[in-house]
């Protein structure tokens, strides 16, 4: 256990000093915090227009080139080197990132500029992060020739046109992404690392899901899913339930080595209904008070029967508080998946978190 937290310490200490310092992330309350979402768009299409319209690139700022950062809580493991044919044009949109229209043409600038002349570029294997959100963005494209952002301001119109890549087909990469809601709440997703322990008489480790909501009503919630759980007999008598701290602990549950506490678990909560008979939990943690934005805490949950006080833990879950949606929404995409000569696309406010540089 105490060597898994060295471990990461280590990760995390070596990400700081490696990591590059962009002159500005869209959307920026992402940049210290992960997106709510993935994508594997424009990068992992084999033919395809992606626009992404940016409302909160300072004015006067110098654009050389600009990247996408790995997803971290998706999927684990190693995503694959590739090679990418693409152009890359910039332009001061006449329409905000709300307001995008679906014909490509109309949210090009009166005095576009090609930064990126067609060609192929190669892009580097991507590791899990060792927390999130990933400490650089790994997928950089360089601009040929820079574009500066008047000093007034304005909608920034990016257009990545790709026209194929190294495995002939679509890709699928994990690039960090978020979702925006016009409402103005804010979806958080937990981290999951470690493990868990298994329910008596079980082989498999008890794991979890975490997501975490801040609402526009001035509450929190939070979805909670168990699975591998100590299942219930049929008499209600199992309860799920999940712990929350400010720091990562690692200590094993006494009575059970094998079930470590990844929470310091100041705070622990009955989670409403009870545990199926096959071991899982779908459910919601509702009312909570709000918890100040760019705060990150230590979760873990885990089931009992409390008839035969038999249990079992998840893995660890951790996340960085969100703050509230901003408003009006900065970012937005429109895309066509399939073709890159096509003049419409679809409407969206999921967009990939990017860098410039």
């Amino acid at each position: 256990m105490r060597q898994y937290l060295t471990a990461l310490s280590l990760l995390l200490a070596s990400t700081s000093l490696h990591a590059q310092t962009p002159t500005f992330v869209s959307p920026s309350q992402r940049t210290a915090v992960e997106g709510s979402s993935f994508t594997h768009y424009p990068l992992g299409r084999h033919s395809a227009r992606m626009q992404t319209l940016h409302d909160d690139v300072p004015g006067g700022t110098v654009l050389n080139g600009h990247g996408y950062r790995r997803d971290a809580i998706t999927v684990r493991g190693i995503v694959d080197a590739f090679d990418c044919e693409l152009q890359v044009t910039l332009s001061m949109s006449p329409n905000t990132a709300a307001n995008a229209a679906t014909t490509f043409a109309s949210n090009v600038g009166s005095n576009p500029v090609v930064v990126l002349p067609r060609q192929t570029l190669s892009f580097p294997a991507t590791d899990r992060p060792p927390l999130d959100p990933a400490g650089t963005f790994e997928l950089q494209i360089p601009y040929a020739t820079p574009f500066t952002v008047p000093a007034g301001g304005g909608t920034v119109c990016v257009d990545v046109e790709v026209f194929t890549n190294s495995s002939g087909g679509n890709l699928s990469l994990y690039l960090d992404a978020h979702q925006h809601y016009t409402d103005g709440r804010a979806k958080q997703p937990a981290y999951r690392f470690g493990v868990g322990c298994p329910a008596p008489g079980a082989t498999a480790d008890c794991y979890g899901r975490l997501d975490l909501w801040r609402l526009a009503s001035g509450t929190t919630e939070v979805d909670v899913d168990i699975r591998d759980g100590v299942p219930d007999p049929g008499t209600f008598t199992t309860a799920a339930f999940l712990m929350l701290g400010h720091d990562l602990d690692g200590q094993p549950w006494p009575w059970r080595p094998d079930c470590p506490f990844w929470s310091t678990t100041e705070l622990w909560y009955v989670l409403p209904g009870s545990m199926s008979m096959t071991g899982s939990y779908d459910g919601q943690l509702q009312g909570l008070p709000l918890l100040p934005p760019g705060y990150r805490i230590w979760c873990q949950a885990g089931s009992i029967d409390v008839a035969q006080f038999t249990f079992a833990f998840t893995d660890a879950l951790t996340l960085i508080t969100p703050a509230y949606g901003e408003q009006p929404i900065p970012t937005s995409r429109v895309a066509n998946a399939n073709d890159v000569a096509a003049n419409t696309g679809s409407f969206s406010y999921a967009v990939p978190v990017m860098a410039f540089w």
